[in-house]
This record gives structure tokens, C-alpha cells and sequence, in this order.
């Protein structure tokens, strides 16, 4: 009566695991059509193909016996997924050297579907072959528990549950190869009825496929999102930065120039803005076209952003004019900076110019509080100072805001 209530469940639970598998494919399929998949997603996909295959060859075995084709088709069906899991998982995982271990995989694969096969030949046990695909099957699940979360260079969302399932499958094949060895006349017949063990191994296949599915989307669906992230990230850059020069532009300098400021005054520390604009630019442009003053723009950009700390930031203010906002700067050190942008600029000779100089006027303007907004309105007073005394100088504002107008006859430095 027992042998009668386990074949009654395991003959309800083995179209249930067909069911569950082909809606795996189907899903996976459809997952795969509507969306983008990585690497990884297809060889999983199809080692749900082969698990559903691995049914369908066991039912022909079932029926036309051991013939050798069947026992090599068997085995490499049954085997095959792992192989295709632990390659699946390792793109996902970004594992090193991946190929060359699935490569390992794939041809111990072919070694027990060879010996397999001469065992059908030549002293057909199906003891012995249980035997010996419960060990293979044990070596290959097991790789897939131990060494996939060990080696993979990224963690994806339940993966690492997804290889400890798999650690539980090796455990079972060690108790099918036992099982296969303490049942006297173990056939084909014992595994299709009153096998206590193939039941709880089905009952747990279809947990496991459902968990399979669960984890593959959402290691599909995080790099999804991670990608997501780096594109939104790089089209806020693109609208932060200058085309021509490929510093920021308006929009970039306020952003990141506000905040700036801001992590400067929070901590009591004073702040410096710098207005650039580059001398007698409108004569470039008529002599020699607007190509040859775009590339002018590009070489005094680079010069300036060689003399800036990482912390600092520098964005095309429009036109000819670069602002320069360094935050935790003195108003002294500001000046110095902003000497040494000058003289950068003043030293070099400009392929675009024939090998002729160019030269700059700096204002400069530096606070402990206030807005952006003002410290530019300040710098841009300074700037028109050292214009108008000259050029080819740096002017230092003495104040931001309404000090800045009051104050503007500065200082050289």
C-alpha cells in the first residue's frame, strides 16, 4: 500500500515538473522577446529547453529499454543542463577564465556519455551507470554551489541562493547513488515506482525551477537597472557639459558649482570663483573663421583644466569666457591659481594661430558665505577691471555682492 500512495505521487508530481518547466521556457522566451538579456540569459534558457528534453528521453527509455544512442542521449541531456547553468550563471557572475571551465564541463560530459556507453556495450549494470551518473552529476552541481560564488567578480541578487540549491542537489545525487546501491535489482522500473527518493527529488526539482526563474529575472532585471543608472548618469553629464570644450556648461556650473560652495561654507571654509575671458578672441574669429576659434577655445580650456585640483570646477560661461569655481580656496590662493592659468595660457603657442600667443584676463572673487550668484557677479566686475586696465592680468574683487561694486578698483596680483 505504501509502494502504491509513492508511485501515485510521483506519477502526479512528474507532469507537474513538465508543466512547471515548459512555463520556464515559455517565460523565459517571452522574457527574452520583450526585453534586453545578457550573456547569460540564453544558455539558462536553454538548459530549461533540455531539462524539459531530459523527460521526454526518459519516457523513451521507459518504453524501448537501454539501447546504447538512448544511454549516451540520456546522459548527455540530463548532464547537459548543469553544464549550461554553471556558464549561464558564471556570465552573470563575470567569472574568470569562464570558458575554459565550461569547456572542462562540456568535455567531462562527453567522458561519461563515452563510458556510459561501453557499459551498455559491453556489461550493461544499471547499478553501475546510476552509480556512475550520480558521481558525475555530483561533481558538476557541486562545482556550480562552491565555485561560482566563490570566483564571480559581481553579486547579483539571489544568485548566491541559486548555487546552494545546487549544493542540495549534490547531496541528492549522493543519496541516489547509495540508494542505487543498497536496492537489490535496481532497474528502470525502480525509479519509475516506489522510489521514496526519486520522489522527494522531483518534488524538489520543481522548487528549484521555480526558483531558477525567480533569480533569473532578477539578475536580468538588476544589470537592467544598473545599466539604466549609467545611461541616466551619462545623458545628466552630456546636459551638464560644454560640446565644444568638454567642460561644463551654464547648467553644469550651477549644479556642481552651488554645491561646491555650499560643502565649503558648511564647513567654515572660504571659496573662490574665477572669471576667465580670452583677449582680442573676436579677431581670431574674423581672420581666421570660426573653426580656427573653436580649437582655440578647446586648447585654452585643456591648458586652464591642468592647473585645477579634481575638486574644482570649470565651465564654459559662454563664448570666450570660462569660470572657474574652487571650492576651500583663499582669496590669495585663488589669485595665485589664477596666475598660473594666465601664464600657462601666455607661454604657449597655439598651432590653430600659426604658433602665435594668446593671452587672458582673470577676475577674481572669493567669500565665506553667500550665493554662486554673486561671487560670479563679483568675479565678472574684476574681470572687466583687469580688461579695461590693460589686459593679459589678474584682477582680485576686495568683495562679493554690493562690497564687490563698491570695492572694484582691486588689486593686481
Amino acid at each position: 500500500m505504501g509502494s502504491l500512495s509513492f508511485t501515485l505521487q510521483l506519477g502526479t508530481l512528474m507532469p507537474v515538473l513538465l508543466g512547471v518547466t515548459l512555463v520556464r521556457v515559455l517565460a523565459m522566451w517571452h522574457y527574452a522577446s520583450q526585453r534586453r538579456v545578457y550573456p547569460g540569459f540564453r544558455p539558462l534558457m536553454l538548459a530549461a529547453v533540455l531539462v524539459f528534453a531530459g523527460m521526454a528521453v526518459l519516457m523513451l527509455r521507459a518504453r524501448f529499454g537501454d539501447t546504447v544512442p538512448l544511454v549516451i542521449l540520456t546522459n548527455f541531456i540530463l548532464l547537459g543542463p548543469d553544464v549550461l547553468v554553471y556558464y549561464g550563471l558564471g556570465e552573470y557572475g563575470r567569472m574568470p577564465h569562464l570558458r575554459a571551465r565550461t569547456l572542462q564541463n562540456a568535455l567531462f560530459v562527453v567522458f561519461v556519455c563515452l563510458v556510459q556507453a561501453a557499459d551498455a556495450l559491453l556489461d550493461p549494470s544499471m547499478v553501475r551507470r546510476v552509480v556512475i551518473f550520480s558521481v558525475a552529476a555530483l561533481l558538476l552541481t557541486a562545482r556550480i554551489g562552491l565555485e561560482l560564488p566563490w570566483r564571480s567578480r559581481r553579486r547579483l541578487p539571489g544568485m548566491r541562493i541559486l548555487c546552494f540549491s545546487y549544493l542540495i542537489t549534490a547531496g541528492l545525487q549522493v543519496l541516489r547513488g547509495f540508494n542505487a546501491l543498497a536496492v537489490p535489482g535496481f532497474t528502470m522500473l525502480t525509479m519509475g515506482h516506489g522510489d521514496v527518493l526519486g520522489v522527494y527529488s522531483v518534488f524538489y526539482r520543481i522548487l528549484q525551477s521555480a526558483l531558477e526563474l525567480y533569480v533569473v529575472f532578477a539578475m536580468n532585471s538588476a544589470m537592467l537597472e544598473d545599466d539604466l543608472q549609467v545611461a541616466t548618469s551619462q545623458i545628466e553629464r552630456l546636459a551638464q557639459t560644454d560640446a565644444l570644450t568638454g567642460t561644463f556648461n551654464r547648467r553644469g556650473m550651477e549644479l556642481l558649482g552651488v554645491e561646491a560652495l555650499h560643502r565649503s561654507f558648511a564647513q567654515n571654509m572660504p571659496a573662490a570663483v574665477l572669471m576667465l575671458d580670452l583677449d582680442h578672441f573676436k579677431q581670431v574669429n574674423d581672420s581666421l573663421g570660426h573653426a580656427a576659434g573653436d580649437e582655440l577655445l578647446r586648447s585654452v580650456a585643456a591648458l586652464c583644466a591642468v592647473s585645477l585640483r579634481k575638486e574644482d570646477v570649470l565651465a564654459r560661461y559662454g563664448g570666450e569666457e570660462f569660470v572657474v569655481i574652487a571650492p576651500q580656496t583663499k582669496l590669495h590662493e585663488a589669485g595665485l591659481l589664477a596666475q598660473r592659468m594666465r601664464l600657462a595660457v601666455e607661454g604657449a603657442r597655439f598651432e590653430v594661430l600659426g604658433g602665435a600667443r594668446m593671452t587672458v584676463s582673470i577676475g577674481v572673487a572669493g567669500a565665506r558665505e553667500g550665493s554662486l550668484e554673486a561671487l560670479v557677479k563679483s568675479a565678472d566686475t574684476a574681470l572687466y577691471q583687469a580688461k579695461v586696465s590693460g589686459r593679459n592680468k589678474v584682477v582680485v574683487a576686495v568683495g562679493a555682492g554690493k562690497d564687490a561694486e563698491r570695492l572694484a578698483p582691486a588689486a593686481d596680483v
